[in-house]
């Protein structure tokens, strides 16, 4: 009777080790299933060796926050200004995300109908209506973040909820609204097949605003937005005629797509994390190359 309670007690101290041994799992939130974020978490699954990353569809960045700070995962891909966005509402919630990296950068592109007057965003007023987007979505988390940063200014423009192809459609007629407002990287399909296929009645204008590049920071007063360019001739049929020839670079606002993580879960797997790091700088040459696609 010993010998088999001895053996039995090896078996599951064998087994318990094993379990110990076992890496932990890894619950990413990202986006759509169609979008950028989703095809990013499945190249940093690739990447991740024997740590277990179960990448979790979602509705965007404000999504992936709530389920982030709630538990539902451990970490998340998001819009710098959705910190912004949602530290406005939850300002202790920054406390449990740590930053991890930054994916690539994202321009605001703000396409207007030609006939609008709008040469720059700051151009916009209360006579004007922007198709940002639904809640949640990544234009409309952009345009609230605006608003938070610079009331004054952007407080009296009116909002739209059209999206995608219906916001652009909408913008090249021009009569319920004049600009559509889309933030995504460099040389994405919707903006070099979609907009300008449209390049008759809408142009590409500069989305920069100094002022704001400045003030709008997190709860931790980390700044959300920097400075990009959309250089000459990457859209030849919607960005301006250049002086002589060709057509110019145009500045725009950027936003950085982020990885940040649960600092409990961190805590908790410390080495794990460190794979998890290392993983995710494997994946970021994948990940831009699909973000950023080139001719």
């Amino acid at each position: 009777m010993r010998t088999a309670l001895l053996a039995l007690s090896a078996c599951l101290l064998s087994s318990t080790a094993a379990l110990a041994a076992e890496p932990p799992a890894f619950r990413l939130c990202t986006g759509s299933e169609s979008g950028n974020y989703f095809r990013a978490g499945h190249i940093l699954k690739s990447k991740a060796g024997s740590l277990k990353v179960e990448v979790v569809p979602t509705q965007g960045s404000l999504d992936n926050l709530d389920k982030l700070t709630g538990g539902q995962c451990d970490g998340a891909f998001v819009q710098s200004d959705a910190l912004l966005v949602y530290s406005s509402k939850n300002a202790a919630a920054l406390s449990t995300i740590e930053r991890a990296g930054v994916l690539y950068q994202e321009q605001v592109h703000l396409l207007c109908n030609r006939q609008a007057g709008v040469s720059r965003i700051t151009d916009l007023g209360k006579a004007n209506t922007v198709a940002v987007g639904p809640d949640g979505s990544g234009g409309r988390t952009t345009w609230d973040a605006f608003v938070l940063a610079d009331k004054k200014r952007f407080g009296p423009v009116n909002v739209d909820t059209r999206s995608g192809v219906r916001a652009l459609s909408a913008a090249a007629d021009g009569s319920q609204v004049q600009c559509a407002l889309w933030v995504g990287a460099l040389n994405a399909s919707f903006i070099k097949n979609d907009a300008q296929g449209q390049g008759d009645r809408v142009v590409l204008v500069r989305s920069d605003d100094g002022e704001m590049v400045g003030s709008a920071k997190d709860a931790r007063g980390q700044p959300v937005y920097g400075y990009g360019e959309i250089p000459a001739g990457t859209y030849p049929r919607i960005q301006p005629s250049g002086a002589l020839y060709g057509t110019k670079a145009l500045d725009t606002i950027a936003v950085d797509a982020l990885f940040v993580t649960a600092i409990p879960w961190v805590n908790a797997n410390e080495r794990a994390y460190d794979g998890l790091l290392r993983a995710f700088t494997a994946a970021k040459p994948q990940i831009q190359a699909i973000a950023q696609p080139q001719d």
